[in-house]
C-alpha cells in the first residue's frame, strides 16, 4: 500500500470521500492489474472521469441501471478480476438487493460494492436520496462483508483491504466535504477488527462512519466533566469484532452506538443482537437517524435534527448513566 501523504489527506478532507475513492481506485489500479471499475451512470459524480481516460479498457459504465451493474460486476469477478461498482448508497443496496443477493452473496464472489453519500449526506435532494437503510439490507445477506471507514485514511486503506479479501463487500462512505482527519497517521487496518481510539471505564461510544469524530467530540465534552469515557472505531459492521465488544460489557456502564442510519439492522442492532446472549450486561443506547422518514435540510441540520452531534451524544450519554 503506498504511503499517503499529509497534503493528501488534507486534500482528501477538504473534498470528501467521493475523492479519496476515486485516488484510491487509480492507486489500486496502477498496482493491481486485476482491478476494474464500474459505475451507474455516476462517473462525473463519482469522479471516476480520470479512471475512464486512464484506463479505458478496465472501466464499465452501465448507465441507470443498478441491476445490470451487479450482474455485470457478479460476472467480472466471475472470469478473475477484480471489481470496484460504485453507486449512490440510496439506490444500490436497495434496488439491486435481489442481484445482490443472488449474484454476490449467494455466488460468494470477489467483489466490491462502494455505496457514496450514504446516510443524509445528499440533505437537499430528499428522502429519495438518503441511505438509511443500506446497512440493514446487506447485513441480512449472507456471505457479506459491511464496512463503513471512519476518515480519508481509513477509507484509503479499507479499499486496499478489500482487494485480498474473500466475498463480497459492501462499503458504506460517509463524510462530505470537510471529512475530518482522524487519522493522521499510520495505522493498521483490518476488516473485522475494530479500533479502539480512545480508552475509558464510564461510557463507551461505539461508532461506524464518520460519526466517529462526533463520538470523540462527545468525549471531549464528557472527560471534561469527571466521565471516563472510551471511543471505538467499528469500522467493519459484519462481521462485528466481539472480543472488542466482549471488552466494552465487562469495562463500561453504559454503551452508546452511533451511525448515520436507521436504528433497525445497522451497528445498533448488531451490538444489541450479540448483547442478547449475555446475563449480565450494560445498558446500550442506539443513536440514529430514528424510525422516520427525514425533514429537508442540509447535512448539518438533519445531524442536529437526530441528535447526532457531539453536544448530542454527550447528553445521550450522561441521561443514561
Amino acid at each position: 500500500m503506498n504511503n499517503v501523504p499529509i497534503d493528501k489527506l488534507q486534500k482528501w478532507s477538504e473534498q470528501g470521500h467521493r475523492t479519496v475513492q476515486a485516488d484510491t481506485l487509480m492507486m489500486l489500479a496502477a498496482d493491481y492489474p486485476e482491478v476494474v471499475a464500474l459505475s451507474a451512470d455516476l462517473t462525473p459524480t463519482a469522479r471516476l472521469v480520470e479512471f475512464k481516460e486512464t484506463y479505458p479498457d478496465r472501466f464499465f459504465d452501465v448507465g441507470i441501471a443498478e441491476q445490470n451493474l451487479i450482474d455485470f460486476t457478479a460476472g467480472l469477478a466471475l472470469e478473475g478480476l477484480r471489481p470496484f461498482a460504485v453507486g449512490l448508497a440510496a439506490m444500490v443496496p436497495m434496488r439491486p438487493a435481489e442481484q445482490m443477493r443472488a449474484a454476490l452473496g449467494y455466488m460468494n464472489v470477489n467483489a466490491t460494492i462502494i455505496g457514496i453519500e450514504a446516510g443524509v449526506r445528499f440533505g437537499p435532494l430528499g428522502n429519495t436520496h438518503y441511505a438509511m437503510d443500506d446497512i440493514a439490507v446487506v447485513r441480512a445477506i449472507p456471505n457479506f462483508t459491511v464496512i463503513s471507514p471512519s476518515d480519508p485514511l481509513s477509507t484509503h486503506k479499507a479499499l486496499y483491504a478489500c482487494v485480498e479479501r474473500e466475498g463480497p463487500v459492501y462499503m458504506r462512505l460517509t463524510g462530505g466535504p470537510g471529512y475530518p482527519v482522524m487519522y493522521p497517521e499510520d495505522f493498521e487496518f483490518q476488516i473485522g477488527k475494530a479500533i479502539e481510539y480512545r480508552t475509558g471505564s464510564d461510557v463507551a461510544f461505539v461508532t461506524t462512519g464518520s460519526l466517529l469524530a462526533d463520538a470523540v467530540g462527545a468525549a471531549d465534552i464528557l472527560e471534561g466533566e469527571g466521565i471516563s469515557t472510551r471511543v471505538v472505531d467499528m469500522h467493519t459492521v459484519k462481521p462485528l469484532d466481539t472480543e472488542m465488544l466482549d471488552r466494552v460489557f465487562a469495562e463500561n456502564e453504559l454503551v452508546v452506538t452511533a451511525e448515520e442510519h436507521s436504528p433497525f439492522g445497522g451497528l445498533g442492532g448488531a451490538v444489541a443482537e450479540y448483547k442478547a446472549g449475555f446475563a449480565d450486561a450494560p445498558k446500550q443506547v442506539i443513536a440514529s437517524l430514528g424510525d422516520r422518514f427525514q425533514k429537508l435540510g442540509d447535512h448539518a441540520f438533519l445531524m442536529k435534527e437526530n441528535g447526532l452531534t457531539a453536544p448530542d451524544l454527550a447528553a445521550l450519554a450522561e441521561t443514561n448513566l
